[in-house]
């Protein structure tokens, strides 16, 4: 049995956490894991999704660009009673089954520690930047769910929203950022939605020996890690998926799907909320 899998990062370190976990459940299952990668064009998504269905993919998983060109594109498959599983993206029509983090919930996780930091550090002058990106569903609900969640702060006069910026990758990121500081030079705290931006203002933060400006993110990564644990940079919190589980669970249910086992149309991947002040 061939699983067809399409991604749109497969460099970027979440996504390799996510291949591994796809790889994991292909070995156990005795499957072939046939890898594909759209490098964020949705022509080229499209055309991936074709080729797996042309090379008979028994299963396809997909962690989508788009909500609806991609399921658009994904009908194709379904229509050949392909089984298709959706992993951190969704798509409309509904696939066979779809492996999730609840969006709103990564958001609001960081937003709701970070209140509570503030009241434990006693905190009242917040100037905060956010960075945030609205382009496509997830993104959106990140960003929704962290706003919300500090919504207490902000009507206490605790906090104020100085800045947003939409930004996505770390390049952009980076100028963004030092653009901000110049603008707002009374920044002292900044939310970023992804591991990208988050990424990105931890190095300019250590760049410019601003170690007094709390940050909060979005997805872990190795340097996220080290840099917690560094003085060089105030990185307090970072709520992130398990993107090993994800692949991992998404692999296992297209499988069973193409096996004609019985699956469950969404599947939960819960977060986790790493801190500085948990070193362990």
């Amino acid at each position: 049995m061939t699983v067809g899998s399409v991604i749109f990062e497969g460099t970027n370190e979440w996504f390799v956490e996510a291949i591994a976990g796809m790889e994991d459940a292909a070995a156990e299952l005795d499957v072939h894991l046939s890898k594909s990668d759209s490098r964020y064009d949705v022509n080229v998504e499209r055309d991936l999704i074709r080729e797996q269905i042309k090379n008979k993919a028994s299963a396809m998983v997909i962690c989508p660009l788009t909500v609806e060109e991609s399921g658009a594109a994904l009908s194709e498959a379904t229509k050949l009673s392909i089984p298709v599983v959706t992993w951190n993206t969704v798509v409309t029509p509904a696939p066979t089954s779809q492996v999730i983090v609840d969006a709103k919930t990564l958001g609001s996780a960081t937003g709701e520690y970070f209140c509570g930091y503030a009241k434990k550090h006693d905190l009242h002058n917040i100037k905060a930047a956010y960075i945030i990106d609205e382009s496509f569903s997830i993104a959106k609900d990140r960003c929704d769910g962290f706003r919300n969640s500090v919504k207490p702060l902000i009507d206490s006069g605790d906090l104020k929203v100085v800045a947003q910026a939409k930004s996505h990758l770390y390049e952009e990121t980076t100028v963004t950022v030092e653009k901000l500081l110049k603008e707002h030079p009374n920044i002292n705290f900044i939310w970023c939605w992804n591991q990208m931006t988050t990424g990105a203002t931890v190095d300019v933060l250590k760049k410019l020996r601003r170690s007094d400006i709390i940050v909060a993110g979005t997805d872990m990564s190795l340097p996220l890690a080290a840099a917690m644990q560094e003085e060089q940079v105030n990185l307090i919190a970072i709520t992130t998926q398990q993107p090993y589980q994800m692949g991992y669970d998404a692999v296992k249910t297209a499988v069973q799907a193409a096996r004609g086992e019985k699956v469950e149309t969404t599947i939960s991947v819960p977060t986790i909320t790493y801190t500085k002040e948990d070193q362990a």
